[in-house]
């Protein structure tokens, strides 16, 4: 799942102490690059801007990345290491099927929700470099369509199991669910819009529904319930 990460030389044994406290600088250094990306985009960020956050030298930033993009495509590749641990990885202690399907949705949507305020990379990025060629381009729609990879298999995965409709389209239900994540993130970045969550679980209860998912246990509880009242008063 994770982006494929340029090649590294080894490290000789002797060297091993120095390399250990480079790369804790290193991520050190990405990570205050990822805060920063997160309020004035992938394009914003610069070496001499990096190194004033960090209160480095220009000289000792450059020296961990060799360049502008390659500090760029490092921010990418922390940004989508922390989207699997926090939106992914959980939602795989779920059952195969709509469980987990479920569950990758929600923790998408709780970090979309946190991301309102921070900005996220993915969408920030697709505006910056829709149009520019490149390496960095090519990493962020490398990890964007990596998740996809994923939620495509999960969506294939309730095909399976029965949940959903066996002659569902993958890729449309797919774009579906990603269109409430975008959705989401416009109404209530931009537009402010005090019930884009709400709108969003809605929608996506709203696409389960007409790909013929399988009620969820609480919901088959309510039904129960209500059948009962109903037979109680009869």
């Amino acid at each position: 799942m994770s982006v494929t990460e340029l090649p590294l030389k080894p490290a000789r044994a002797r060297e091993g102490k120095g390399l250990h406290k480079g790369q804790q600088t290193k991520a050190a250094i990405v990570d205050a690059a990822l805060g920063l990306a997160t309020q004035i985009g992938l394009e914003g960020l610069s070496i001499g801007a990096l190194a004033e956050v960090t209160q480095m030298s220009k000289s000792g930033v450059f020296a961990h990345f060799g360049s502008r993009e390659e500090l760029q495509i490092s921010v990418i590749r922390e940004y989508h290491a922390r989207f699997e641990h926090e939106v992914f990885h959980p939602a795989m202690r779920e059952p195969r099927g709509l469980p987990r399907l479920r569950a990758m949705f929600a923790n998408w949507m709780q970090r979309t929700s946190i991301e309102i305020d921070s900005g996220c990379i993915y969408i920030s990025g697709a505006v910056e470099f829709d149009d520019r060629p490149g390496p960095v381009r090519d990493a962020l729609a490398s990890s964007v369509q990596t998740w996809h990879a994923a939620m495509k298999r999960a969506i294939a995965m309730a095909k399976e199991e029965g949940h959903i409709d066996a002659g569902t389209d993958e890729e449309q239900m797919l774009f579906e669910i990603h269109g409430l994540i975008l959705a989401l993130h416009y109404e209530a970045r931009f537009l402010k819009s005090p019930d884009s969550i709400a709108h969003a679980n809605a929608g996506f209860e709203n696409i389960l529904r007409r790909y013929g998912a399988t009620p969820s246990p609480t919901v088959k509880s309510l039904s129960r319930t209500g059948r009962a009242a109903r037979n109680a008063k009869e």
